[in-house]
């Protein structure tokens, strides 16, 4: 091969080479041009990206502040209405702080195709161009103003159920009983919750239980007849013992139903003056002394003497320390404020009314309820000497339906 001919070969190579060059250069200033027309277009042109969605709404190719303009119109934050039974309540968005993070998710949604690398970014535009991307409003409250919120309207709705009651004058009345209302606050307030998060502010129908009374009309139509009575006497010249008796009494005069034990002590309350009772005398270790709620124990005594003469079962009693000068021994019922109460359970199928007062010198209680429960009751007390002391022992012969039963109630043992 000439030298020439080389030469010219060197000089064709030279020349394709650097045509090649021109054109990839040609294609890297064209790609380049494209890429950054593209992202002149569509990433970098202060829009947000294609086929995004913040909730149900379409915010492709708008700004920020139209994205912003648009969704604070279209989810509002609004007051809940609430009502039950024809009646109306309302919490406002401002009593609970509410709001709706639509500029955050505004942003979020802005900048999904702006937050990582340049690639990155092409590489989301495209995903989301195809496959779309959604976005959800956030809501935020405050808990405890909703809480204190809520409680205020069910104050206004709440009432609170009432038992029958009875009164006895020339015959046996009873007072009808009445259903109560409770607001449940906490299926309530997430109704509300749900209302915020959904945006949907339809008027939301309050959750109220209707609470049933304890002692219904039907529990007492059954009582007809009085079971047993009994009275004691005392000197209602001696002002402070002749109030403490009437009151602890009074308290007493209440409906037991079947199954539930009745304790002197809780029906009375605490023996004080702040608790109505005044200074009166009373035993302590042996001997008598004044105190608050003197003479408390002539009402238990006289009360547990009905009980006992009605067949109810008794469940806790004990004696005094001193023979009463209104019962005899075995028959009397202790109670002060720590370990003795006397106490009875109602056993039959009905229930009773103790209706239990005193005046003019004296205690009476008697014990109402059904003829069904009625029975025949004999009361036996066996006296006896222990150590030198007096004490007796009480027994309760029930009978019904010709079969009868007898039990030991107490052992009593007196000082004196």
């Amino acid at each position: 091969m000439s030298e020439d001919t080389a030469v010219k070969q060197k000089g064709d190579f030279k020349s394709k080479r650097n045509i090649i060059l021109i054109i990839l250069i040609v294609i890297i200033i064209v790609f380049v041009g494209i890429l950054n027309y593209f992202t002149s277009k569509n990433l970098y042109n202060g829009k947000i990206a294609q086929n995004i969605y913040i909730e149900d709404v379409n915010v492709s190719n708008m700004t920020k502040q139209e994205a912003l303009e648009t969704i604070d119109a279209k989810y509002p934050t609004k007051k809940v209405n609430l009502s039950y039974n024809n009646e109306y309540y309302t919490i406002e968005p401002n009593q609970v702080d509410l709001s709706y993070d639509t500029k955050d998710v505004v942003d979020s949604a802005y900048n999904l195709t702006r937050e990582n690398s340049y690639f990155s970014n092409i590489v989301t535009y495209i995903s989301t161009k195809f496959k779309g991307h959604d976005f959800s409003i956030k809501v935020s409250y405050d808990e405890d103003k909703l809480d204190k919120k809520i409680s205020s309207i069910s104050k206004q709705i709440n009432k609170s159920s009432v038992d029958a009651s009875i009164s006895v004058t020339s015959g046996i009345y009873v007072k009808e009983s009445q259903t109560g209302l409770k607001c449940d606050d906490k299926e309530n307030k997430k109704l509300i919750e749900k209302a915020y998060k959904d945006k949907n502010y339809e008027t939301i129908a309050l959750k109220v239980d209707v609470t049933q009374p304890k002692i219904k009309t039907e529990d007492l139509k059954s009582i007809d007849s009085v079971l047993a009575g009994y009275s004691t006497t005392f000197n209602s010249s001696i002002y402070g013992r002749s109030y403490n008796i009437a009151l602890a009494l009074k308290r007493c005069s209440t409906v037991v139903m079947p199954g539930e034990t009745f304790s002197y002590n809780k029906a009375t309350g605490p023996r004080t003056i702040s608790n109505g009772f005044q200074n009166a005398s009373v035993i302590v270790s042996g001997t008598y002394q004044d105190a608050p709620g003197g003479g408390v124990c002539q009402g238990s005594t006289t009360l547990f003497n009905a009980a006992l003469l009605s067949g109810l079962d008794i469940t806790q009693v004990r004696n005094h320390s001193k023979t009463s000068s209104y019962v005899p021994r075995g028959r009397d019922a202790m109670v002060n404020d720590s370990d003795s109460d006397f106490k009875f359970t109602n056993n039959f199928n009905h229930p009773v009314y103790i209706s239990a007062y005193a005046g003019g010198g004296q205690a009476s209680v008697k014990i109402y309820g059904s003829s069904q429960d009625k029975v025949s009751v004999s009361i036996k007390t066996d006296n006896f000497i222990y150590n030198g002391l007096p004490g007796a022992k009480t027994y309760r012969t029930i009978t019904k339906n010709g079969k009868s039963e007898t039990k030991h109630i107490y052992t009593a043992v007196y000082q004196e």
